[in-house]
């Protein structure tokens, strides 16, 4: 009996062997579980930051628009050139003139322009519908190229909306487009739908400064 005692016996060690196996699952199963939390945290993390980039953005840039107009290559009957505002408020496309901030590479007032733009290759169909700004110096003295810029991608949707009385006809509401010619709107409204469909509320803007619209000289690449 005593060889007994001088080692384990195969019963003991099939036992050993399945519960070193357990924890092993267990151990790699916990691995798996933290690394998946982490990917999952670190995703929201960057949606939110992306977001954050965009409501940034807009809040800046909307909060130094300027109502200036346009001289237009265009002559009107009586031989003055004709004038347009700068400023478009339409449901899908956003113009208006605002300034970069000081550190910004690029100097002086910029157009803006913002769209939802789906590309023309597999590629861009792949991402969805991405938000572009394309940025143009305001009132500048030589041709200088279009630059755009992408906020963000894979969204679904890209609306705006008006507060004002833009319409003579109407009292001031929610609205479309921005009609009026004569002053800017006192908010703005943005809707973003993302393709995931993750919850993103409407971001509301207000216009500070909502004088008439000045005339200025011609900007060459504005459209």
């Amino acid at each position: 009996m005593n060889r007994f005692k001088n080692g384990f016996t195969l019963i003991e060690m099939l036992i050993a062997m399945t519960l070193l196996s357990v924890m092993v699952v267990l151990l790699f199963g916990s691995l798996r579980i933290a690394a998946e939390s982490w990917n999952v945290g670190e995703a929201k993390t960057v949606a939110v930051n992306k977001k954050s980039v965009v409501y940034q953005f807009f809040k800046q840039r909307l909060s130094t628009i300027k109502p200036l107009l346009l001289q237009t290559d265009a002559s009107q009957d009586n031989g003055d050139q004709a004038q347009q505002p700068v400023f478009i408020g339409m449901i899908n496309r956003l113009r208006f003139v605002a300034a970069l901030p000081a550190s910004s590479a690029r100097k002086g007032l910029q157009i803006f322009d913002i769209t939802a733009y789906g590309g023309d290759n597999i590629e861009s169909e792949a991402r969805g519908l991405s938000l572009q700004v394309a940025l143009t110096p305001y009132m500048a003295s030589e041709v200088i190229k279009t630059e755009k810029v992408e906020l963000l991608n894979h969204i679904s949707r890209l609306s705006f909306a008006y507060y004002g009385n833009g319409d003579p006809t109407n009292a001031g509401d929610w609205q479309d487009e921005w009609l009026s010619t004569d002053h800017l709107p006192e908010l703005i409204k943005i809707h973003i739908q993302l393709d995931d469909d993750s919850f993103w509320p409407d971001m509301v803007f207000p216009v500070r400064i909502n004088a008439q619209q000045q005339i200025s000289e011609p900007s060459n690449g504005a459209n």
